[in-house]
Parts: structure tokens; sequence; C-alpha cells
């Protein structure tokens, strides 16, 4: 097990990307109504597990034969490869192993949420936390499991010779109050509620903070016209973690390479008797 801290290393790579064009004009925004902080989705409308949640999403309207091109790693958070008890590349097993039998690491145990599968983790948070950095020129949003997006603000386009990546490239601007992103050049892969994605489909989401600034909401629209009858759209919901006065960092994380399903977890597997 380890434990790691997400605090220099996302300040040091938020210092070295700010660029020195010019930045944009924004709108003043009402107090507490920043992104900045550390953030937890919640289950709001009581479905039990983050699974749950994601089943009441309205399913996706796909066009016929509508392809993503090859899919990634899945709508759910965690690691990618074979799990179970037989050693590498094992068939999954339904539950746990027996007393003596340990359970066998396969495929990039720990960390890495950023450049595995297809990024989902960092498009669509589970129940790991999220950590934003603001900046008037740029917005980085960090997974606890790993993982970074650079939200860029100073007006910069999309690059044309972008190499699709798992967080693909994102610019964003202020309206009011709520953080607008444009994110295209992702990996092909699915999406929540049977959607699909390629490196042609754009994503809007909408950052938008209560005005009490303790709950945000995301607003999700994946908008492709060779894969969607309609854009697909959904919300999810974060709660603010409240952090000691002037003080702002990113969570820690239990790394449990033992956990056969997620390959991290605070929560060893259990043991039959």
């Amino acid at each position: 097990m380890r434990r790691t801290m997400l605090v220099s290393a996302f300040l040091c790579s938020a210092a070295a990307a700010f660029s020195a064009t010019a930045p944009s004009a924004q709108q003043p925004r009402a107090p507490d109504r920043h992104v900045e902080g550390d953030w937890v989705r919640v289950d709001y409308e009581g479905a039990g597990s983050f699974g749950g949640l994601n089943a009441t999403i309205p399913p996706a309207q796909l066009l016929p034969g509508a392809s993503a091109g090859g899919r990634g790693g899945g709508a759910r958070g965690g690691g990618g490869g074979a799990r179970g008890a037989g050693g590498r590349g094992a068939a999954p097993t339904s539950g746990p192993n027996p007393v003596g039998v340990p359970y066998v690491v396969v495929q990039q145990p720990c960390g890495g949420g950023g450049g595995r599968g297809n990024g989902s983790l960092l498009i669509n948070p589970d129940s790991g936390g999220v950590h934003i950095i603001e900046h008037k020129d740029e917005v980085i949003f960090a997974g606890e499991r790993g993982g970074v997006r650079h939200i860029y603000l100073d007006g910069r386009p999309h690059p044309n010779d972008w190499v699709p990546t798992g967080a693909g490239h994102s610019v964003g601007r202020y309206e009011g109050d709520v953080l607008v992103v444009e994110t295209v050049g992702l990996t092909a892969g699915t999406v929540v509620a049977g959607g699909l994605r390629s490196p042609e489909t754009r994503l809007i989401e909408r950052f938008e903070v209560a005005a009490d600034g303790k709950r945000m909401t995301i607003t999700y629209m994946w908008d492709d016209p060779k894969i969607y009858e309609k854009p697909h759209t959904y919300r999810y919901i974060f709660e603010r973690v409240p952090a000691p006065a002037g003080v702002s960092y990113a969570f820690e994380e239990w790394c449990d390479a033992s956990d056969p399903l997620e390959k991290q977890s605070i929560v060893p597997p259990k043991q039959l008797e």
C-alpha cells in the first residue's frame, strides 16, 4: 500500500503550463462561485451506488450502425485487465477467494486515471474525489486516483495536430458564474448510458457552483453527428469538501493492489472463513 499526495506536482504542472499570452476577459463572479477546491460526487437520487446512479441517466440515442471506431475502457472507473485468483490473465471471479488463495494483480495495478483505458475517471468521476485549481488563464482538474486535465482559459484554439488522449484537449470560458468547457481530441471509447465517442466527438461541460458555494453541478453534452441522433446530455452533482482556512490541497489515496475489481481500495477484499 502507498499514499499519494497530489499537491506539488499539480501546482508545478500548472505553473509550467501558464503561457505568456494575454489573459482573456472574464466576467466577475459572485463570492463562493469559484470552482477551485476539493469536490466529491454525491448520490443525489438515493440510487445506492454510482453504478445505480448512472443507470438513471437516459440512454444515449445512437444512429443506426454508429461506431466509435474502437471501444475504450468503458464508463466504469478502475483498472483494465483481467482479475481473479488464477494468475495473470485469469478469468474474473464472482466472489471472494478461499482462505490462503491470494488475489493476483494483472495489469496497471494502481493510479494512472489519465493514461489508462479511455480516461473516464477524469471526464466522469465516480466516488473518487477531484481537486480543482483555478487560475485566470487555466483550470487544472486533478483526479484523486491520478491524472490531470488542463482547461485553458487564455483564448487559445484547439490544435490541428493533436494526438487523441484519454483527457482530450480542453478550452474554456466563463459565462457569468458558469464555467463552460469544450473538449475534443478524445480517444475512441464508450460513454455512460450507452454512449460512444470518437476523436471527432465534441464534449461540452458546464460547471455551475451553487450560490452558497457548497454544491457543484456538471452538465455534460456529447455531440457527434456521426454517432448521435441528438446530443447525449446528463448531469453529475458534487459537494465541496471543507478545508482549513487558507489551505487547498488534493486528497490522499490508498492504493491496495489486492483489490480484484478496482486494483485500488481503502478496504481489502473479504476472505471466506
